[in-house]
């Protein structure tokens, strides 16, 4: 007896092994399906959840989910001193049972991808280490240990053997709410058009990911035994067989609807196969685990294209794999699952019921529990990274993890920049940008030697040169014509500042009305959390509108059309931003119910622009134009968009424009206003 107890233990140990190697599957799978400037931050997060979920799981989460039961809803003893007594068996079992923990919180780690804070990521698996996941463990499987009483939904007979709903389903409802919370990616739901896919940046690597977590899943569904006996073994086979009918079932069925084999559904569909089969692989036949299974992988492809009808981005299908899988695994256990092996008492209706009943009080207390957490951490501590430091990558905003290819891509910006190819882009030997670094140096050496040898191209440079010369002077003049000449004679003399001059932009400026006050009745963090969110919103539509933002200073947001690059019809295209941002912030509310509204002021004629700085290039504009638009603004009404003579002569009869009248501006003396109503239909 004393030898099979060891037995057990040992098998419980080597489980507990292999589940925990599905953190490396996890991480392979979540690194691979999204894009390289974030593979980092992935994988930090999949090695840092664990020990953050070990952590907490240890203090309070083990003693919630398998204490002495109050009442069946949670435990009250094993906190903290978990390993004494029994021989080793409880701290067997307490391995077992965390590894399980911390796959429940690193499946929040794929969905949530590429927008979500590492911080915020950190408070998300602490919350469902400690909390969520021990207390809904308890309702199904408290009990486990002896003599510490059956939580209430085991009692009413509710069965997940290995954990469908217990892990899977957990995982997905906490990643459902926190997706709810940070939106999609940018980009991934363009308002102009269909939703967009982001490449993955390594599919073998995310392959090699899936046969990990294959490889771990004979510990997660075998070890749920707790005893190295005669059902082990019939319960891997069956596993192994659910994860292939839902492998072949979504490559398939993907086909079918795709017209062309996709190289993620094999991956997520034998996935779903996988945690379909985890509830019920004790207690069905290989036939109902093959079917079970199929399912399982059909459903992912639905799943998914729910979600993107909805615009809930997840980053690598967590949610159809792990929730929607988990919760038909579950119901699977009532429809095909042996009474006998069950051992519930109840018929089969009676039990597809229980399943169901527990699916969702397990659902919605995973769900409610996280959105609400989620939501009061989001009030002090953002949820999602800056609009920047997505469009960046976290590997460098979290990190400040440089690879050979952000060091590749900072040299050419710097060379696109500057004009200077003295020297060659750094070489990192045996990868893949390596070889392109090693080809664009070649192009280089080319290009220096020609520059160097060829008269032609001595000539060509020349010529260049003297059409340079042309549109310097041209500048001066217009320096002259748009500045005060004292600046205009610094920007002249000073070498270091690069000046352009351009006939004709259209300039805007936006300020939200009676920001002041608000200033000073919400906190500082508050405030800069609203202005994120509102310039966030602004900079995505100047990339949608192909404008230029100039700056931000406080509540005011600056942005211009038609430099650095030229763009046809710049005043149509800052008519149509100023419409969207003011409609925009017509539906933004505050927490405390109030709304805000902007002055938008626009204006077109020649302006400078320059870059500051050496360190960055970053635009800054000057001149009279620039400054009536600054007054349209200033001299507005709040929640209109008011604009100068010029831009309205502009604009034509695509938009709505109304004659305001004639202003007093301080320089100026009395200058035309019209406002901008919206677009013509």
């Amino acid at each position: 007896m004393i030898e099979k107890k060891l037995i057990d233990q040992l098998w419980i140990i080597i489980a507990a092994g292999l589940v925990l190697f599905m953190q490396a599957g996890f991480l392979c799978v979540e690194s691979g399906l999204t894009r390289s400037k974030n593979s980092i931050n992935v994988a930090i997060k999949n090695i840092t959840d664990f020990g953050v979920a070990t952590l907490f799981f240890w203090l309070v989460g083990f003693g919630l989910m398998f204490g002495v039961s109050y009442n069946g809803f949670f435990g009250t003893s094993n906190f903290i001193s978990v390993f004494n007594g029994e021989g080793g068996w409880i701290s067997s079992f307490f391995l077992f049972q965390l590894v399980f923990c911390g796959t429940a919180a690193t499946i929040v780690s794929g969905a949530v991808a590429e927008r979500m804070s590492f911080p915020a990521y950190l408070f998300n698996t602490a919350m469902v280490s400690l909390l969520i996941y021990p207390i809904a463990g308890h309702w199904a499987w408290g009990g486990a240990l002896a003599n510490t009483g059956q939580g209430w939904l085991g009692a009413r007979g509710f069965v997940d053997f290995a954990g469908s709903t217990m892990v899977h389903s957990v995982g997905g409802w906490v990643s459902l709410a926190a997706l709810l919370h940070i939106g999609p990616r940018i980009g991934r739901f363009p308002e102009d058009g269909p939703p967009q896919r982001m490449n993955p940046s390594n599919l073998p690597l995310a392959m090699l990911g899936g046969i990990i977590l294959w490889f771990g899943w004979i510990g997660f569904n075998g070890g749920s035994t707790f005893a190295l006996n005669e059902a082990v073994p019939k319960i891997i086979a069956k596993t192994f067989l659910a994860g292939a009918t839902g492998l072949l079932a979504a490559l398939f069925f993907g086909w079918i609807k795709l017209g062309y084999a996709e190289p993620s559904l094999p991956l997520n569909g034998s996935l779903a196969g996988l945690v379909s089969i985890t509830a019920g692989c004790h207690a069905v036949n290989e036939w109902q685990a093959a079917l079970i299974g199929l399912v399982g992988g059909v459903l992912v492809i639905p799943a998914a294209d729910l979600l993107e009808k909805l615009k809930i981005d997840d980053a690598v299908g967590a949610i159809p794999v792990h929730l929607v899988g988990g919760i038909w695994g579950t119901i699977a256990v009532g429809i095909f699952g042996d009474p006998s092996i069950l051992g519930t008492g109840l018929g089969r209706s009676s039990q597809i019921w229980a399943q169901v009943f527990g699916i969702v009080c397990i659902g919605g207390f995973a769900f409610s529990v996280a959105w609400v957490l989620l939501f009061i951490l989001n009030r002090f501590l953002p949820l999602r990274v800056g609009f920047n430091d997505e469009k960046s990558g976290l590997n460098i905003s979290e990190h400040r993890a440089r690879t050979e290819l952000v060091d590749l891509f900072m040299v050419m910006d710097h060379q696109k920049q500057t004009g200077d190819l003295t020297y060659d882009v750094p070489v990192e030997p045996f990868t893949e940008v390596g070889q392109i670094a090693e080809r664009y140096n070649g192009v280089l050496s080319k290009v220096r030697s020609t520059l160097k040898e060829n008269e032609k191209a001595r000539i060509e440079i020349g010529e260049a040169y003297k059409k340079v010369q042309i549109e310097q002077e041209r500048a001066e003049k217009l320096l002259l014509n748009v500045l005060p000449e004292p600046i205009a004679k610094q920007l002249k003399d000073n070498p270091e500042i690069i000046a352009h001059s351009f006939p004709e932009v259209s300039v805007l400026f936006a300020d939200i009305v009676d920001f002041t006050r608000l200033a000073h009745k919400y906190k500082a963090e508050v405030i800069v959390g609203i202005l994120n969110k509102i310039f966030s919103a602004f900079d995505e539509l100047v990339d949608k509108y192909k404008l230029e933002k100039i700056k931000t200073i406080g509540d005011a947001y600056m942005v211009v059309g038609g430099l650095p690059d030229p763009l046809l019809g710049h005043a149509e295209a800052i008519a149509n931003f100023a419409i969207d941002i003011r409609d925009k912030m017509s539906k933004f509310r505050l927490k405390s119910g109030e709304t805000l509204s902007m002055r938008i002021g626009i204006n077109t004629g020649p302006v400078v622009a320059g870059v500051i700085g050496t360190k960055k290039f970053i635009y800054d504009i000057w001149g009279d134009a620039v400054n009536l638009a600054s007054r349209m603004e200033s001299h507005g009404v709040p929640g209109t968009i008011q604009i100068t003579e010029e831009t309205a002569n502009r604009l034509g009869k695509k938009f709505i424009i109304e004659k305001r009248g004639k202003i007093k501006v301080k320089g100026k003396g009395e200058v035309a206003a019209y406002f901008l109503k919206g677009r013509a239909d």
